[in-house]
C-alpha cells in the first residue's frame, strides 16, 4: 500500500466499526485495499470479540481496537480519535466499496478545498433480490426531512471534529444524521459525487431493521428536538430507495 497525497491533505484513515460479523469484515476491508489510490490506515474497530484474530493479518496498514462492546457511535468515537489521517472515511462491516477509484474521486474534491463529500450506492439485497439504486442529493435544507446521505463511502476533513466536536453518543440511531446536519449549518459544502462507489448490504441484521422501530422512533423524536425540527416520519435508508420514481417493478 502506497501513501499518496490529496492536494493538502496528507491522508485517509478509513474506519470500520465491527461485532461479530468476521466474514462480512474481510469483504469490506478487501475493497479498501483495492483502491487505487491507496489509504494511509485501516482502523477497525472490534465492538465484539475476535476481529483482530480474523483480519488482523490482512495487511499491515489495519489496526484493530478493542471498543470494550461499548456500542457503535462510542466505535466511530474511538476510531476517529486514534485516526492519524487528516482525512476521514468511513465503512461499515457489511458494506463494501464497488469503485476502486472511489478514493481518486475523492481526491479531487479536497484538491478543491471541499471538507465533506459524499456517494451514490445501491441496496444489495442478501436474498438475491436485484439491487436498488440510492443516489439522491442533501443540503441543509433537505437534511431536516430525510437523511439521504450514506454513512458508507462519507468523507471529510477530520479537522471539523475540532469545530463540531465528537459524534453525538445519545443518538444511537441518527448521530450520522445529525453529524450532517451539524456540518450543513455549520456552513460546509456537502460535495455529491455522484457515482455508485459502494454497495449496502440489506439484510437481517441491519440495525434500522424493524424489531427496533420503537427504540428508532423514540431517537428521531430526540434528534427533531434537539435541531428544533417537527417530527419527522420514520424510514429508514430502504424505506427512501424503495419510494424512489423508477425503482424496478417488484422491488
Amino acid at each position: 500500500m502506497v501513501l499518496h497525497r490529496i492536494g493538502s491533505m496528507s491522508s485517509i484513515s478509513v474506519v470500520i466499526p465491527t461485532r461479530g460479523r468476521h466474514h462480512f469484515l474481510k469483504q469490506a476491508i478487501a475493497s479498501v485495499l483495492s483502491q487505487t489510490w491507496a489509504p494511509a490506515e485501516i482502523i477497525v474497530v472490534d465492538d465484539g470479540v475476535g476481529a483482530a484474530q480474523a483480519v488482523g493479518h490482512m495487511h499491515p496498514a489495519i489496526t484493530v481496537l478493542d471498543n470494550r462492546e461499548r456500542g457503535p457511535v462510542p466505535a466511530r468515537n474511538m476510531g476517529v480519535a486514534h485516526a492519524t489521517g487528516e482525512c476521514i472515511c468511513f465503512l461499515d462491516d457489511d458494506d463494501w466499496f464497488t469503485d476502486e477509484t472511489y478514493f481518486e474521486q475523492v481526491a479531487a474534491v479536497f484538491d478543491h478545498g471541499g471538507a465533506f463529500c459524499y456517494c451514490n450506492g445501491v441496496m444489495a439485497f442478501e436474498d438475491g433480490r436485484p439491487s436498488l439504486p440510492f443516489a439522491f442529493a442533501a443540503d441543509a435544507d433537505s437534511l431536516t426531512r430525510d437523511n439521504t446521505i450514506l454513512i458508507s463511502g462519507v468523507v471529510y476533513r477530520r479537522s471539523l471534529h475540532e469545530e463540531l466536536g465528537p459524534f453525538d453518543e445519545s443518538l444511537p440511531f441518527y448521530w450520522d444524521w445529525d453529524w450532517y446536519l451539524r456540518i450543513a449549518r455549520a456552513g460546509h459544502a456537502l460535495t455529491h459525487i455522484q457515482r455508485p462507489v459502494v454497495a449496502i448490504r440489506v439484510h437481517a441484521r441491519n440495525m434500522s431493521g424493524e424489531s427496533l422501530e420503537r427504540q428508532r422512533r423514540a431517537n428521531l423524536d430526540e434528534f427533531s428536538t434537539k435541531h428544533g425540527l417537527p417530527p419527522i416520519p420514520l424510514k429508514n435508508h430502504l424505506d427512501i430507495a424503495l419510494d424512489a420514481p423508477g425503482k424496478p417493478p417488484g422491488a
